[in-house]
């Protein structure tokens, strides 16, 4: 079975190498996996496993989620006092530098320089390999095979039980909403196709539009994922109810910061998808002091994740792997592999930002993910929120990092999302009583505070100090317009920087090809 989906793997990312002949990679079904594939149910399974495959190899191709989530929003830096690994590894980690002041540049020493350590051009270690964010290619083979499936299913497939059916169309459509609700949220506008065999070049359709037909396709499909699995293998790293709740969640919030006549129906929207979600009694809060569970994967907290194991990873492990996951620049040895690059840790928070979020009170946050170093803006900083078990089979792989998974979705963000939905509609006391449900878990005491504004900025408080780290920060701060605000970042964008599109990322210039409607993100030319 693991060979079958490798080949599935290989068939699926290989058809969506080849975008100079043909819009947008789209490979006749024949070419992607067989005219006498789609026999079984066995045959739909691996096709589907494959993709979600697709999906973790673009986000653990390089520091993906903490480049377009955390690293721009200007509150990381890279440490250089008390900081003793090499010269050469100080050097690389001067990008988070240039993410601080949101210099996404392919010159003058921005993240993408192919001229500068951290990005070059050639050579086997490429180190981040950050130029690989631009490139939307994984995005649309996975899109590509989700819209395969679909049509493929809906015709017929032997074996096929009607509500195995039906939750495999269910499957498809989560797979490629939130493909496309992770493009959007880097690129802006997108080009928008569910037809299998679409080859007429399309332009790049507004960004809230497409994220409204996502909202439609998988509305429509959410009641056909089940609301857990019976195999514990699929935990938490297959699509279910949850999963599809809590990614309509977040596509409703994203919408009501930039559609703003329509905010309070995606409001509302988020507020019963969150009541769903909540009262389906599937989740629970993990105990603050086991906090490591959550990190470490298929805690009864997460929705959705995916696994990241020793096991299932390369062989050999690329630097690029590890470098992947958050926790991998503010850990430092014995929290990493015994490297002479570990002994001090590669970033840490502004102290200034620290202090603002933890203000006063108690708070086990505070305790348990930092040490006495917190406010030391050196080499001695840690985040002991992704501190874990290092597996024994690579703890002398200098390499070697906790077996951290990429949570997309726990319940403590969703929680902290209907809070942000029914204080912006006005529903004070129920705001403020999900607030306090994170609030209590992390032993701080109850919201007491005022309604109005100042609750909606608690609000936000909350989430940067319970999700630091996840890739939730900087995409807050733009869906809610405080990256133009000083008062919440150092660095903020002018309103006509973010109007002309600053808060997106550069667009590869390959999607140019064979496509006359194509535009690039202005900005960044």
């Amino acid at each position: 079975m693991k060979k079958h989906i490798i080949s599935l793997l290989f068939f699926v990312v290989c058809a969506g190498q080849f975008s100079c002949k043909k819009f947008l990679n789209v490979t006749p079904l024949d070419k992607l996996s067989g005219v006498n594939f789609w026999q079984s149910r066995a045959d739909v399974e691996a096709f589907s496993t494959s993709l979600y495959a697709i999906m973790r190899s673009k986000l653990t191709s390089t520091a993906f989620i903490p480049a377009t989530g955390e690293l721009r929003s200007g509150q990381i830096l890279p440490t250089i006092i008390n900081n003793s690994n090499s010269g050469g590894e100080k050097n690389i980690r001067l990008v988070y530098n240039q993410f601080a002041v949101n210099n996404l540049q392919r010159n003058a020493s921005g993240v993408l320089d192919v001229t500068k350590p951290w990005n070059p051009a050639t050579g086997s270690n490429l180190v981040f390999n950050f130029t690989s964010i631009t490139k939307w290619t994984e995005f649309y083979s996975a899109i590509q095979g989700a819209n395969i499936m679909f049509d493929r299913v809906t015709k017929g497939v032997p074996g096929l039980s009607e509500q195995e059916k039906r939750q495999y169309l269910a499957e498809a459509a989560f797979i490629r909403c939130f493909a496309y609700f992770t493009m959007v949220r880097v690129f802006g506008d997108v080009v928008y196709y569910i037809d299998p065999y679409e080859r007429t070049p399309l332009p790049r359709e507004n960004f809230v539009s497409v994220i409204n037909k996502c909202i439609a396709d998988l509305k429509s499909h959410k009641d056909n994922l089940p609301l857990i699995y019976s195999d514990p293998a699929l935990k938490t790293i297959r699509a279910t109810r949850g999963a599809a709740l809590s990614l309509l969640m977040n596509m409703n919030m994203w919408n009501a910061g930039f559609d703003k006549a329509n905010a309070i129906t995606y409001w509302q929207e988020t507020e019963t998808l969150g009541d769903e979600l909540i009262k389906a009694d599937i989740y629970s809060l993990v105990p603050i002091e086991e906090f490591e569970r959550v990190m470490r994967g298929r805690s009864e907290e997460t929705i959705f994740e995916f696994g990241q194991s020793i096991n299932y990873a390369p062989n050999p492990l690329p630097t690029n792997f590890f470098r992947a996951f958050f926790g991998e620049m503010m850990l430092r040895t014995p929290n990493k592999g015994a490297n002479g690059d570990n002994n001090s840790s590669h970033a840490y928070f502004r102290a200034d930002y620290l202090t603002s979020l933890y203000a006063g009170g108690p708070d086990k946050r505070r305790d348990l993910w930092f040490d006495s170093f917190m406010l030391s803006e050196s080499g001695n900083f840690q985040l002991l929120k992704f501190q874990g078990i290092i597996n024994s089979s690579v703890t002398n792989n200098p390499n070697a990092i906790p077996e951290w998974s990429l949570v997309m979705s726990r319940l403590a963000e969703v929680i902290l999302l209907r809070a942000e939905a029914l204080a912006n509609l006005g529903t004070e006391g129920t705001a403020i009583s999900m607030l306090n449900m994170v609030r209590n878990r992390a032993g701080a005491p109850d919201y007491s505070g005022p309604g109005g504004e100042h609750l909606k900025d608690e609000i936000f408080i909350e989430r940067s100090k319970e999700l630091m780290g996840e890739g939730h920060l900087y995409f807050d701060l733009v869906r809610t317009g405080r990256i133009m605000d000083g008062n919440w970042v150092p660095n903020p964008l002018s309103a006509d920087q973010f109007e002309r599109g600053a808060w997106t990322w550069p667009i590869d210039v390959n999607a140019l090809y064979n496509n006359p409607f194509m535009q690039l993100n202005s900005y960044w030319q």
